[in-house]
């Protein structure tokens, strides 16, 4: 049940989103504001690649109006760029917050019109990402929008210390600035002893070149004696040819539920894959929101030393980390994990990275 707070009692919480599907930070933090007594309106707007190509208006979840994009590319960004403010203006709502500096662009382009009731802007920036686009034109731009989303907003989120050190460079003003890692929610924790098997294998999350699977696959298929590939992506059907090719024993599926997902996870009696890529630059100052599901449904996570939350990994003995990614490394780092009441350490990772515990940095 709501307890519902003066910001609701007023009015709710704007939230305004571009998506390519699947949960991400900004739901779970909606999903946050509700069980706090927020309601909440919000924008969605789909990238290009994304099916359907809908954007939706949402109170507290339920779609109150959708409308098709009229074109891709950079006019459909303009559209989106004018409904997103149409919406702030209608919502009077007095915290406003962008899932990217895009959508906070459009939100601090919707204060300057408004007269009273300004809102307060949240920059949920997430990650970060250096020469995001092929195009000289375009990465200037989307840096001349960060650097006016971190200057103008009144709280700036970053999900880890890289990325806040590159927005410090860029203008962010260290007293406006959180750091909340991308935190997990479970419906029902459990942490209780289980096998833990050095030759099963899980990967959960979008099969994609950057995610680097399909070479961390290739390297360690001799080790492999059952490997669970739940997700999707436009590098799907390379990795499932390389299993098939290379006999793996494999299961793949997709369309699974968050919950359903995790539920799997906490009875699964192996290691969750995490591996990422060292030539995708966005991979250095990304918060894997799967390493945090691994851990803290039981699963120790193999990931390789590009993200920051390998530290975290080493550290705490939650997994390990690998720097070459050969064969000899990673079967020496199995054999020598231990295993051993891995249920308590990943207890401990649960009450510092749930997502409640990580949302009340960010105070509306």
């Amino acid at each position: 049940m709501r307890q519902k707070s003066e910001v609701a009692a007023a009015s709710p919480v704007f939230v305004a989103n571009h998506t390519t599907g699947g949960m991400g930070p900004i739901d779970y933090y909606e999903t946050y504001l509700w069980r706090h007594g927020h309601d909440t309106v919000r924008i969605d707007h789909p990238l290009d690649r994304y099916d359907g190509h809908k954007s939706l208006l949402r109170r507290n979840g339920r779609v109150e109006r959708e409308w098709r994009r009229r074109q891709g590319g950079p006019r459909g960004l303009i559209w989106d760029f004018m409904s997103t403010i149409r919406a702030v203006l209608r919502a009077k709502a007095p915290v406003a917050v962008g899932s990217n500096n895009f959508d906070t662009y459009s939100i601090l382009a919707a204060r300057r019109l408004l007269l009273f009731r300004k809102p307060r802007v949240i920059y949920f920036g997430a990650d970060f990402s250096e020469d995001r686009f092929s195009s000289g034109l375009m990465n200037w731009i989307y840096t001349h929008v960060e650097r006016t989303a971190i200057r103008h907003a009144d709280l700036v989120v970053s999900n880890t210390h890289r990325a806040e050190s590159k927005r410090l460079e860029l203008g962010l003003d260290q007293r406006k600035s959180v750091i909340v890692p991308n935190g997990v929610l479970l419906a029902q924790p459990e942490f209780k002893p289980k096998t833990i098997r050095n030759d099963h294998f899980i990967f959960v999350g979008a099969v994609t070149r950057e995610h680097g699977l399909y070479e961390l696959v290739a390297t360690i298929k001799p080790l492999i004696g059952k490997l669970i590939i739940i997700g999707q992506g436009e590098d799907w059907d390379r990795v499932l040819r390389l299993c098939v090719e290379q006999r793996i024993p494999h299961e793949a599926h997709t369309g699974w539920s968050h919950e359903a997902v995790l539920d799997y996870l906490r009875d699964f009696d192996g290691f969750g894959l995490a591996p990422y890529n060292r030539f995708s630059k966005w991979t250095y100052y990304c918060s894997p929101l799967k390493v945090s599901e691994y851990i803290a449904s039981g699963v120790p996570a193999i990931c390789s030393s590009v993200p920051e939350v390998a530290g975290t990994i080493t550290a705490d003995r939650l997994g390990f980390v690998y720097e070459n990614g050969d064969l000899e490394e990673i079967r020496a780092a199995l054999d020598a994990f231990d295993t051993a009441a891995f249920h308590l350490r990943a207890q401990r990772f649960y009450a510092a990275y749930n997502s409640n515990t990580l949302y009340e940095r960010i105070g509306l």
